[in-house]
């Protein structure tokens, strides 16, 4: 949401239509959208690993508005993430939901439901504080940093690299 946020932003900043800056976020929300589509066959054919590490690496993309600082850039960076979303969502959903016991199934749902609401906002919150305390370059480098670590840690990590299949957590459970 941060990452969407800033394209709003720095669209005004860089004088784009009202009309254009919205072709930029229904393009995001179009290839969310075609990501569903695809999250099905995504999480059949690539293992849980291969799901998160997916969607980890496509944060890089919004490294393109260092390289060039154009909104465009920007969005096109993250456009190949919207398309992975729903593909990481479709898998961490699946295996939070086949590790609960279903007893309980309600409140481990609940739990995760209020923390995501309550963390949404923070996205839009740090990216506006960050694009009006320091240059666009900047704030999206920090982003692009973020990414950096997660997609390092997340390569490295042993329970990522040793997660079960769905298919296996099922027969396990």
């Amino acid at each position: 949401m941060g990452v969407l946020f800033a394209v709003v932003v720095l669209g005004q900043r860089q004088s784009l239509p009202p009309g254009r800056v919205g072709v930029l976020v229904a393009a995001f929300g179009g290839c969310v959208l075609l990501g569903s589509f695809l999250a099905p066959l995504v999480s059949r054919v690539l293992s849980v690993r291969a799901v998160l590490l997916l969607e980890l690496w496509t944060w890089l993309g919004c490294g393109l508005f260092l390289i060039w600082p154009n909104v465009y850039a920007l969005t096109a960076g993250a456009l190949p993430t919207a398309l992975a979303i729903p593909s990481t969502n479709t898998v961490v959903h699946g295996y939070r939901m086949a590790m609960t016991p279903d007893r309980l199934l309600g409140r481990v749902e609940s739990i995760w439901r209020t923390i995501s609401l309550l963390i949404v906002p923070l996205g839009p919150l740090v990216a506006g504080v960050l694009l009006d305390a320091v240059p666009a370059r900047a704030a999206i480098g920090l982003f692009a940093a973020a990414a950096l670590v997660l997609v390092v840690w997340g390569s490295l990590s042993r329970s990522i690299r040793a997660a079960l299949s769905l298919d296996e957590l099922g027969a396990h459970g």
